[in-house]
């Protein structure tokens, strides 16, 4: 019987050494390697080997690292499952039969460990801590003990006999990890060795899954006047996104994993597809529409909401198909389309596309949310706006790019009325001519009229005219950067039309730059409010400059800044650096004779004929009478 006791005394010990050498669960999501157990047995609690430190690689500099003491080493001690108990507070996790569920299997193992069916049972060890179970141990854990951190690698000296929890904080948001587990040395008793060898490594590597977003847009085919560039883009065209993210690995490590996507739009309009579910032109790539619940039905992995007022819409991924995710879904795709609205009619107007995900980042704190974020910026301009655009320096403001004057025969100014840039303050034209109207054509010879889009997308059919105001200003909002052609189509009475074709060119520059953002939990705001917002930091391009041309020379230069510390999206017109010299066309005061074309001069022909006819008439009458 003694025999037959240490045989199964070493048997045990094998099996703890099996299913206590726990570490981070693999992206396969088995259980890998992270130091030996202890083998079972004893009356005594165990001393620590201290030259074997617990040690879990695989880290990123500048995380930090927590260790928590899972379960302890009490030998014949009350309440304990083959010498093992679980600490507080994670004996209301492991209670006793959860725990000889974990440690020797299912059923528990009876008081008299003799019995043929007994000494199976406890010769089938379990795998030890599920990622399930992980979880919940990770949700109650409070305290800690922190690591020792140098370069990837976090250690923790003098550690107590049993199995440790590390859970490690990021120091880069985009990164996650789960729950890692490891198993301090074990000596039987002081100066003593133990069967299965004197030291026994606590070796582990942590489980991360890179969290990514990014925004990208490009033209598309519905864009006829299109400059090749979708940062500068025209009422009524089409813009197609992508969006590129990654979903971690959570398996159901996480209780209630949250991952939700949210894609605001600014001065654009999310494109209606009657073919698409959603009733928009949104596909998902790279993720399966649907998942298995655990009664083996199918159940839908995300759901997509537009917002009422189209502007924006957001994709909830479903918990249970979360919690599926043994590995990382490294490149899903959201593809959609939006339309530029009449919302964007001042001289620069910015559409700021965000997009964000709020997504759980520690199975510790399961409704703390990190955040992520990335934009689009989009401009759209005007000729001769009548303001510059909301929130800057110079709101209100008009640019003044090409401008009316009414001249007579020699070329002088018909009125002393003189304008004055608002901009500028510097830049004058005297005698502004009001009633002019002129249309912008895509032809150098000004016959086939630029034609803005429709609210849908769909191409235009009015062409885009405008008539000058009492300053000589003419204003064709919601522009492309691009060519256009410029021409008069009628003069005011007493003046006459200068036909000539003007090419007008407008070009933009963008510049790089880095953004920091707080999220306050309902939105984003420049500057830290405190109250543990949610910092990001991105990279996105914003406009830096644009000028107008008008047959080839600067009618216009506006720079502008983002002197916002941090850096932010919101741009700012730098009123030292703005360069405006208005481009003047001038009206001839006279009689306006029809064109060629129309009636033209057969007018002048027919009335010479009858006034010839007439005095041949009167001739023969005359003659008549003289005989």
């Amino acid at each position: 019987m003694k025999k037959f006791k240490k045989i199964m005394a070493l048997v045990i010990a094998m099996a703890m050494v099996l299913s206590m050498s726990l570490a981070a669960y693999a992206d396969d999501g088995d259980p890998q390697g992270g130091g030996d157990t202890p083998p079972a047995g004893g009356d005594t609690p165990a001393a620590t080997t201290y030259d074997h430190p617990l040690k879990v690689t695989g880290l990123t500099a500048g995380d930090t690292v927590k260790f928590y003491q899972v379960l302890e080493w009490v030998g014949e001690a009350e309440g304990n499952v083959a010498g093992w108990k679980a600490k507080a507070p994670f004996d209301t996790v492991l209670t006793k039969a959860k725990l000889t569920e974990v440690l020797l299997g299912t059923p528990a193992v009876a008081d008299d460990p003799e019995t043929p069916e007994n000494e199976a049972q406890a010769a089938v060890p379990k795998t030890g801590i599920t990622s399930e179970l992980a979880g919940k141990l990770a949700a109650a854990a409070t305290g800690g003990v922190d690591g020792t951190v140098e370069g990837t690698t976090a250690t923790l000296d003098n550690a107590e006999s049993g199995m440790w929890m590390a859970l490690v904080t990021p120091s880069d948001a985009n990164t996650i990890y789960n729950p890692v587990f490891v198993s301090a040395d074990y000596n039987k008793n002081a100066g003593d060795s133990v069967a299965m060898g004197d030291t026994y490594e606590g070796d582990a590597v942590a489980k991360k899954s890179t969290l990514k977003l990014e925004k990208t847009a490009s033209t598309t085919p519905e864009d006829t006047n299109d400059d090749g560039q979708s940062t500068t883009t025209a009422v009524g065209d089409t813009v197609a996104f992508e969006v590129t993210t990654a979903i971690p690995a959570y398996g159901e490590v996480y209780t209630n994993p949250h991952f939700v996507l949210t894609d605001n739009l600014t001065a654009m309009e999310l494109k209606a597809d009657t073919a698409n579910a959603c009733g928009y032109d949104i596909v998902i790539e790279g993720v399966s529409a649907t998942y298995k619940d655990a009664d083996d039905n199918d159940q839908p992995s995300y759901t997509i909401a537009p917002a009422a007022d189209k502007k924006s819409y957001t994709v909830t991924f479903a918990p249970g198909y979360l919690k599926t995710l043994k590995a990382a879904v490294s490149d899903v795709k959201i593809k959609y389309k939006a339309i530029v609205t009449s919302d964007a009619s001042k001289a620069v107007n910015e559409e700021d596309n965000e997009v964000y995900i709020e997504y759980s980042h520690n199975p510790n704190q399961q409704n703390d949310y990190d955040v992520k974020k990335d934009t689009t910026q989009h401009y759209t301009f005007s000729i001769d706006a009548a303001g510059v655009g909301e929130g800057q320096t110079i709101s209100g403001k008009k640019t003044s790019e090409i401008v009316k004057i009414g001249v007579d025969a020699a070329g002088n100014p018909i009125t002393s009325k003189t304008e004055t840039s608002a901009i500028t303050d510097t830049e004058t034209w005297t005698g502004p001519l009001e009633g002019a109207v002129f249309g912008l054509f895509t032809d150098a010879a000004g016959t086939t009229p630029y034609k803005a889009k429709k609210a849908d997308g769909s191409a235009g059919d009015t062409p885009m005219t405008a008539t000058t105001g009492a300053d000589g200003r003419m204003n064709f909002a919601g522009l492309d950067a691009g060519t256009y052609y410029l021409k008069e189509i009628s003069a005011p009475d007493g003046f006459v039309t200068n036909s000539t074709v003007h090419t007008v060119v407008i070009t933009a520059e963008t510049e790089e730059v880095t953004v920091t953002e707080w999220w306050n939990g309902t939105a984003w705001v420049s500057e830290d409010p405190g109250n543990n917002a949610k910092s990001v930091t991105y990279k996105t391009d914003i406009l830096k400059k644009y000028t107008v041309t008008v047959d080839g020379n600067p009618a216009a230069q506006y720079t502008f800044t983002n002197n916002k510390t941090p850096n932010s999206t919101d741009i700012q017109w730098d009123e030292a650096e703005l360069v405006e010299h208005p481009f003047e066309l001038q009206n001839t005061q006279g009689v306006e004779l029809p064109s060629t074309g129309g009636i033209g001069t057969t007018i002048f022909y027919i009335v010479g004929a009858i006034l010839v006819l007439g005095a041949g008439v009167v001739m023969v009458t005359r003659r008549r009478m003289d005989a």
